[in-house]
C-alpha cells in the first residue's frame, strides 16, 4: 500500500534524479549471469499500483493525472454495496495497466524497464507466447479496491493461460510481488482458487504453490500494516488531499492489510499496550472512530443524499465494514495457518521509524488516535514514545511485519515467526520507492537467476 506524504511529494523529483545518478551498471553485472532459459515472470503491484479506468468510456479513474493526484478526492473509487447481501457490486471500473510513475516519483517503471533491459525479459500479455529463446514478463493487473481472494483467482487464470500459450501444462512461473501483491500471492500459493471460509479450521492445500518456482516479496506486510487503519480514521493521503474514509471503507482489500490479530496495535499514554480487538466493529464504535466519528458520519450522510437516504447508506456502510473486518481477520489468520510450501525471498527497508502502534488518549471526553508523537496533547514524562509507537521499517511496513515476526509491542521481537524465509535483504529505502531502487533490482535479478541450490 502506498503512502503519499506531503514531504514525499515535494522530494520525489530529487529522489528520482539521485537514483539515476547512482544506478550501478547492471547490464554488465548480469550479461554473463543470465541463464539460457528462464521461467515466465509475473509482476504483481501493490495497492494503488494498477491504473483503473471506466470500462465503457475508457476514462481513467486512477491515477488520472499529476494534478488529480494533488487535488482530487477520488470519490469515483467508492464501491457500490448491495444492501441485501452486503457485497460490493460491479461499478464498471477495470484495472488495465501498471502505474509506472506519478508526481515525479517512480513506482513500477524502473523495475519493468530493468527486467527487460538487464534481465532479458520481454513484456507479454496472455494469449501470445514469447518467441523462442525469449522469456516473458507478465504484469498482473488487478483492481486493488476489491477482495484479495478474487485477485488470487485471477492470478491462477493468468498462470493457466501462460501454460496454454507455452504449450506446457506443468510450467511453473516466478513471481515478484510488491506490498499487498505479496499477500494475494501468498494466499494463492496456500489455497489456490479456494474461497476464504467464514468459520472452521483453515487448512492450506498448497494448491497454488505447485505452479510457482520462486516467490519474491518486496515490502510485503506479512503481519499487516497500520496504514489502512489510518485510511479509515482520516482518509488516505493523496497529494494535498485525502481519499475520504467512507470511500476507503467501501474497499474490501483494505481490511485484508490490517495488522494481524496477534500483533499489538494500540498503546496508552504510559506506553503500555492496550488490548483492543481491531477486527471487532464494537472497538471502532466505542471509540467513535472512522464511520462512527460524528464529523465523518455527517459528511457521509450528506454525500449520499442527506436525510433518510444518507442515514440509511451510513448504516449499510457500517454493517458492511463490520463484515469486511471479520473477513479481514480470517484472511490474516489464513496466511499464518500451517506451513509455507514456498520459502520466499523477502526484500524491504528498515531504516525509517515506521508506525507500528497507535497511541490513544482522551481529550474532552473523546478518544483520539495519535500517529505522531508531536500530536500527543498530554505526554507522560519519561515515556519513550518513539519506542512505544514505532519500529524500524520503510514508513509503511515494519521490519517485523516484513519478516512475519510478531513483536511484544515495545519494539522487541517475540521470536515467533509465521513465515519461513529463504533469504532476506534489507536496505535504506521508503516503501513507495522500493521497486525502483537499484539495489532492490540488483537483488531481484540475483534471486531470479540463482540456481535451485541457492533459492
Amino acid at each position: 500500500m502506498q503512502r503519499w506524504t506531503r514531504r514525499g511529494v515535494l522530494a520525489s523529483g530529487l529522489a528520482l534524479a539521485a537514483c539515476a545518478l547512482e544506478r550501478p551498471p547492471l547490464v554488465k553485472v548480469y550479461e554473463a549471469a543470465r541463464p539460457d532459459t528462464q521461467p515466465p515472470l509475473i509482476l504483481i503491484p501493490g495497492a494503488f499500483g494498477s491504473s483503473l479506468r471506466d470500462r465503457r468510456s475508457g476514462a481513467e479513474v486512477w491515477p488520472v493525472s499529476d494534478s488529480h493526484l494533488l487535488l482530487g478526492n477520488y470519490r469515483r473509487l467508492e464501491l457500490p454495496i448491495d444492501p441485501d447481501t452486503l457485497e460490493p457490486v460491479e461499478d464498471g471500473i477495470e484495472a488495465y495497466a501498471v502505474f509506472r510513475e506519478g508526481l515525479g516519483r517512480d513506482f513500477y517503471g524502473n523495475v519493468i524497464d530493468a527486467l527487460q533491459r538487464v534481465g532479458g525479459y520481454r513484456r507479454c500479455g496472455p494469449g501470445k507466447a514469447p518467441a523462442e529463446g525469449e522469456c516473458g514478463l507478465y504484469p498482473f493487473i488487478y483492481d486493488f479496491r476489491r477482495d484479495n481472494v478474487s485477485a488470487a483467482r485471477a492470478l491462477d487464470a493468468l498462470i493457466q493461460r501462460i501454460r496454454v500459450d507455452h504449450g506446457d501444462p506443468g510450467l511453473r512461473v516466478d513471481i515478484i510481488a510488491h506490498s499487498n501483491g505479496g499477500l494475494l500471492a501468498r494466499y494463492y500459493a496456500r489455497y489456490g482458487t479456494a474461497d476464504l471460509p467464514e468459520h472452521g479450521e483453515l487448512l492450506p492445500t498448497q494448491a497454488g504453490a505447485r505452479n510457482i518456482r520462486r516467490l519474491l516479496l518486496v515490502g510485503t506486510p506479512n503481519l499487516g500494516t497500520l496504514q489502512p487503519v489510518l485510511s479509515l480514521l482520516r482518509g488516505e493521503e493523496i497529494g494535498l488531499r485525502n481519499i475520504p474514509p467512507d470511500v476507503m471503507a467501501s474497499c474490501p482489500g483494505l481490511t485484508q492489510l490490517l495488522p494481524h490479530p496477534s500483533v499489538p496495535w494500540l498503546v496508552g499514554l504510559d506506553g503500555s499496550v492496550i488490548r483492543a480487538d481491531l477486527y471487532d466493529i464494537a472497538t471502532w464504535r466505542d471509540c467513535c472512530w472512522s464511520l462512527f466519528d460524528p464529523r465523518i458520519a455527517e459528511r457521509t450522510v450528506a454525500q449520499h443524499g442527506g436525510g433518510a437516504a444518507g442515514k440509511r447508506h451510513l448504516a449499510i456502510l457500517r454493517e458492511y465494514l463490520a463484515r469486511q473486518l471479520r473477513r479481514g481477520r480470517r484472511f490474516a489468520e489464513a496466511l499464518g495457518a500451517g506451513p509455507e510450501a514456498i520459502r520466499p525471498w523477502v526484500l524491504g527497508g528498515d531504516c525509517e521509524l515506521t508506525l507500528a502502534r497507535l497511541l490513544v488518549e482522551g481529550v474532552h471526553g473523546q478518544l483520539h488516535a495519535r500517529e505522531r508523537v508531536t500530536d500527543i496533547a498530554a505526554p507522560v514524562r519519561g515515556v519513550d514514545y518513539d519506542a512505544a509507537m514505532f519500529d524500524p521499517g520503510d514508513t509503511v511496513v515494519t521490519r517485523p511485519s516484513l519478516l512475519g515476526r510478531a513483536s511484544h509491542g515495545d519494539g522487541r521481537s517475540s521470536g515467533r515467526e509465521s513465515l519461513r524465509i529463504a533469504h532476506a535483504v534489507f536496505l535504506c529505502e521508503r516503501h513507495q520507492q522500493l521497486m525502483g531502487n537499484a539495489t532492490i533490482i540488483d537483488n531481484v535479478l540475483h534471486a531470479l537467476f540463482s540456481g535451485p541450490d541457492d533459492a
